[in-house]
């Protein structure tokens, strides 16, 4: 049983919530980058544009960042039935 107020607990599963969503969205696997600061697709090996990786530190491109997602949406609506 939870003890406390209504928004005390809210606040808890609030910051709850937020510190999860840090740790999901970034990257969790180290970045490809040659001398020249050029930085490769983890999936692909396409070179990722620099806007892209200031902005978002990606570690893949746009088409293999949403195929993941997709597949991560997928499992979600198949009770992780399917993995990729």
């Amino acid at each position: 049983m939870l003890h406390g107020d209504t928004a005390d607990i809210a606040a808890n599963y609030e910051q709850r919530d937020l510190a999860l969503a840090r740790i999901r969205s970034a990257p969790q696997e180290k970045p490809d980058e040659d001398d020249q600061g050029n930085r490769y697709c983890l999936d692909c090996w396409e070179v990722i544009p620099q806007a892209r990786v200031i902005v978002v530190q990606a570690v893949q491109c746009v088409d293999c960042a949403g195929r993941r997602e997709q597949g991560r949406h997928l499992a979600a609506m198949c009770g992780g039935a399917t993995r990729y």
